[in-house]
């Protein structure tokens, strides 16, 4: 792996410039090396996944303005026509905070692992399986917060649900939702947050009482993930 050095300034002080690594991808495109400045601006030689080499100055790769070789609009414009549809806003503001490390969502999203899928990377086959929102006001939503973007992990919610599906606290010391140890009283804590508030489910001697007690209450309400949701399909099945 390569860094590529600081570059120095005559007689002013020099601020730390941002480190670029040679395989550091935005986009399509993926860093060569760094190529000789254009005037006052940093520039990348990079390669683009259709196999195109270019030059393109850094802060046009980090803020998100450039992310192929001009390929990829084209491929917007002459193969699908979705350029600049509130889907393809979608579609791409996924893919930055999954692949370029100085986006702001970055940290939430590529920083801890979370992937869009090889299939999703082409925007044709996402809009494919996802079509448009079935309704204004609607966001794309990983049922499993921990898992990837791809085919039967995504849906359309509301961001009130999408909220609710938020991943756990990392201050939370259990494996299930809803679910914390209370030092204090040596006991397993449940609670829940409905409509902004939270509510208190009870205290429990083992932590898997206390995650049915979350799942109990969260089945009255649209939108939660349970911690085991195989039970009620279970419980469903048996004759009457």
């Amino acid at each position: 792996m390569v860094c590529f050095p600081l570059l120095q300034s005559k007689g002013k002080p020099t601020m730390r410039r941002l480190e670029i690594k040679e395989g550091q991808r935005f986009g399509r495109l993926v860093i060569v090396e760094e190529a000789e400045p254009a005037g006052r601006y940093r520039t990348m030689l990079v390669e683009c996944d259709c196999g195109a080499v270019k030059k393109v100055r850094l802060s046009h790769l980090t803020g998100g303005q450039v992310v192929s070789c001009g390929c990829h609009l084209r491929d917007l414009r002459f193969k699908h026509g979705m350029h600049g549809k509130k889907i393809y806003a979608v579609w791409g503001t996924m893919i930055q905070r999954c692949t370029n490390s100085h986006d702001n969502g970055w940290k939430n999203y590529g920083g801890r692992g979370i992937e869009v899928c090889e299939r999703w990377r082409d925007f044709r086959a996402f809009f494919e399986d996802m079509g448009n929102p079935p309704a204004a006001g609607m966001e794309i939503d990983r049922i499993d917060n921990d898992g990837n973007y791809e085919p039967g992990n995504c849906r359309w919610t509301t961001p009130t649900i999408q909220k609710r599906n938020r991943r756990k606290r990392a201050a939370v010391s259990s494996k299930y939702r809803g679910v914390c140890w209370r030092k204090i009283s040596s006991k397993w804590q449940a609670e829940i947050k409905v409509a902004g508030r939270r509510r208190f489910l009870g205290m429990f001697a083992n932590e898997e009482d206390a995650a049915r007690a979350y799942d109990a209450v969260a089945r009255m309400y649209a939108g939660f993930m349970l911690n085991f949701p195989d039970e009620l399909l279970e419980l469903s099945s048996c004759p009457s």
